[in-house]
């Protein structure tokens, strides 16, 4: 592996070495795995927007789905298109823009002047925090909004920085605020904006320009998301306007909308866990970033990546609604504050102390020991031989190559072993442990037995289901399907023909008789049962199935 410096015939080489491995990274096996949690939903309203063309009004299972603008759905139902309906096309757009956002990384960190080298480790922590790199191959639209919101902060450093060339940059800035508003709402706006004006009061900036950039981006970003609104309101009417305008984006901030309503501490408890396994670095980071503040006062890039992370952080702990992709916008400041403290150290510009050695210590035992762990898990399970297993044995022995040069001081060598031992470690997690899971969190199972019902000629109605039971419906069935809104619909469903049968989670079956049980499924928390009518002639074959 290429390893960056600043010889000027190599100057593009850390960049390519980058787009490389983040490309792997993120592309890899991304289908792999089937849709979880949230995935099946967004899948469904992709799906359906390729299949009617419908761009204005996304919808899940017929009914408008207005919680987020379309953006995310335009690119990835264009991707439906080209690919075809299937898992890797879902996540590629997130896989995408993950690796957009590795990218936009490293140029900020070269934009602020560090050497290629700290640029390319703060590009590395970003791709391989855990969360980061859990969403960048998931089908949400929480990467895309990342995205959007690192490239706006990229170019509004430079237009305020650049001495030439300002006009592009703001432009950029402004396309750049108006995909993120586009992609899920006034918290793509809210997010850059407070950042970026506590950080020019804190460095006393009030010259005419920047604030002119700021506000002139803040206002033309709007217009697109105002053409999409007044073609909904056209659509839709005025009450779907107050839906995705008024209470999808300050319900979920005052508490309006119920959902995901936690205390102000959730965040403290939740970033240190997903920033693993560069939490282990914050301590010798803040050390080194204290030092930078006090040696070049309050220009230094130091305040523009705080205030990027603490702002916001701030922000986003006060509102009601919380989740933890929530942060996701935040992770480029956070990796560009450990990023570059950590080059330091590897330049030989900061001397290693013991905030630094023991966790580098921790970080290379982890990648030695996780490995054992995957080979165990997969001894464990009875899983089939497959190449995927044999990343782990590979991460490994980069491991305790990596350990050899750390005990040498050799820092740079350590390195180099460093990125490919993630590489492997993070590829086999998702190709060959997480769909160990399948089974117990994929709603594939349960469609497919679904599938073979309606070939044999059965009419089958939903109870009540959730958002990802109607996802997954309309998006492994390939068309919507039939929503029953109680026990007394179901029933009358049952009642309405021969062939019929009902799907509903197990607590909505309780104390109803002449109902029989063709399946069940275990779907993470959940029991979904499938059902007929025992009055229904030619199911007793289906009846003695074993259940799942």
């Amino acid at each position: 592996m290429f390893l960056p410096n600043d010889d000027n015939n190599t100057s593009r080489m850390p960049l390519f070495a980058l787009l490389s491995f983040a490309s792997i990274l993120f592309l890899v096996g991304l289908g792999r795995r089937d849709l979880w949690v949230d995935e099946p939903r967004e899948a469904g309203i992709i799906a359906e927007m390729a299949r009617s063309g419908d761009a204005v009004v996304p919808r899940l299972n017929g009914l408008p789905f207005l919680e987020k603008p379309p953006l995310y759905y335009w690119i990835a139902s264009l991707g439906f298109t080209l690919l075809g309906e299937n898992t890797y096309a879902t996540r590629l757009p997130a896989a995408l823009a993950a690796i957009g956002g590795v990218l936009l990384v490293y140029i900020l960190g070269r934009k602020m002047g560090f050497s290629p080298l700290s640029s390319f480790v703060c590009a590395l922590v970003l791709a391989t925090s855990a969360e980061y790199w859990s969403l960048g191959r998931r089908c949400l639209t929480d990467m895309m909004l990342c995205l959007f919101i690192a490239a706006a902060m990229v170019c509004f450093f430079q237009a305020t920085r650049s001495p030439k060339g300002r006009i592009p940059w703001a432009v950029g800035f402004t396309l750049s605020l108006a995909c993120a508003v586009l992609t899920k709402g006034l918290v793509g706006l809210a997010i850059p904006l407070t950042a970026l004006i506590v950080w020019l009061v804190v460095t006393k900036n009030f010259s005419f320009r920047p604030w002119l950039i700021l506000s002139l981006g803040s206002v033309f970003c709007l217009i697109p998301a105002a053409i999409w609104i007044l073609f909904l309101c056209r659509e839709l009417g005025s009450k779907a306007v107050y839906q995705a305008v008024l209470a999808n984006n300050f319900g979920r901030f005052t508490g309006g909308y119920a959902e995901h309503v936690s205390p102000f501490y959730y965040y403290f408890v939740k970033f240190p866990l997903q920033f693993l396994p560069w939490t282990l670095f914050i301590p010798m980071a803040c050390v080194f970033h204290v030092r930078e503040i006090r040696r070049h006062s309050r220009q230094n890039p130091s305040f523009f990546i705080l205030m990027w992370f603490a702002v916001p952080f701030i922000l986003l702990s006060i509102s009601a609604g919380k989740r933890g992709l929530y942060l996701l916008p935040l992770y480029p400041a956070a990796a560009l504050f450990v990023g570059q403290a950590v080059g330091a150290v590897l330049e030989d510009k900061e001397t290693p102390t013991n905030w630094f050695r023991i966790p580098v210590g921790a970080l290379v035992w982890i990648v030695i020991l996780v490995p054992i762990g995957f080979i165990c898990t997969y001894i464990y399970f009875k899983q089939p031989f497959t190449i995927w297993p044999l990343f782990s044995v590979f991460g490994f022995c980069l491991g305790i190559w990596a350990q050899c040069r750390l005990s040498r001081k050799d820092l740079k060598g350590f390195l180099v072993l460093l990125v490919p031992a993630l590489l492997a470690l993070y590829l086999t997690f998702d190709t060959a442990i997480a769909p160990i899971d399948n089974k117990r969190k994929s709603f594939e199972p349960l469609f497919r037995y679904c599938e073979s019902l309606k070939s044999e000629g059965f009419q089958i109605g939903f109870v009540r289901p959730k958002e990802r039971m109607s996802g997954a419906a309309v998006f492994y069935l390939g068309s919507r399907v039939q929503v029953l809104s109680d026990k007394e619909d179901m029933k009358r469903f049952l009642s309405s023909g021969s062939k019929t049968a009902a799907v509903a989670n197990e607590e909505q079956m309780r104390n109803l008789s002449d109902i029989d049980i063709l399946k069940n499924f275990r779907i993470s928390h959940d029991t979904i049962v499938v059902t007929a009518h025992k009055v229904v002639n030619g199911k007793q074959d289906y009846v003695n199935r074993p259940h799942d």
